[in-house]
């Protein structure tokens, strides 16, 4: 019977890709600012504002102020150690790792001037206040233990996550908190990507 064989075979459904499902949003949008090695914002400065010592894009202060408020409601001990900085400011701790370590090695510590997160104002270094020194081991803390896992309910993410480096070209940084929004913290950190990534 040969009728069968005319039928038209319906084409194949396409096999949805990796992040088919990420959300529709405009990565033009201020909260998707990339400072990287790859990408300098040059002396880019957001419009400032204060938190607890801190400088901040006035648009995060709220939601690190809920960020913070809800570790603090876990009897957590938390330390915004390091938010806004300026080229400037970014340019002398850059020019004391080179003159430390060199070039290479510094690059990987601290970002050149210009490529740094904490010039968009929209990242912060947080740790226990009791804790001194920034290292990998600051991930067996309560502290980053309960905030890496509740961060993307305040739209922030872990930015330089462990495995990442060389798709971020910084090292592993359980401090480093970067505000991205809910929608997009809670599918980066669910999927376990980096910003760059995304």
């Amino acid at each position: 019977d040969s009728a069968g064989r005319d039928l038209p075979v319906p084409p194949p459904t396409p096999t949805p890709g990796p992040y088919s499902d990420k959300p529709d949003i405009d990565i033009t949008s201020w909260e998707y600012k990339i400072a990287n090695a790859g990408n300098s914002i040059g002396d880019y400065t957001p419009e400032l504002a204060s938190l607890e010592g801190q400088q901040f894009d006035k648009r995060i202060v709220d939601a690190m102020k809920k960020f913070v408020a809800a570790a603090r409601a876990q009897g957590l001990t938390v330390c915004l150690s390091s938010g806004y900085r300026s080229y400037d400011e970014q340019n002398y701790l850059y020019q004391r790792k080179v003159a430390q370590y060199g070039e290479e090695a510094a690059a990987k510590i601290v970002a050149p001037p210009g490529t740094s997160e904490h010039q968009t104002g929209l990242a912060c270094d947080i740790t226990d206040k009791y804790y001194d020194f920034k290292d990998s081991s600051l991930e067996n803390t309560a502290l980053y233990q309960w905030m890496s896992q509740h961060c993307q309910e305040y739209g922030f993410i872990v930015r330089y996550p462990k495995d990442k480096e060389d798709m971020t070209g910084i090292i592993y940084e359980p401090w480093h908190f970067r505000y991205v929004g809910v929608e997009a913290a809670t599918y980066i950190m669910d999927k376990g990507l980096c910003l760059e990534e995304f």
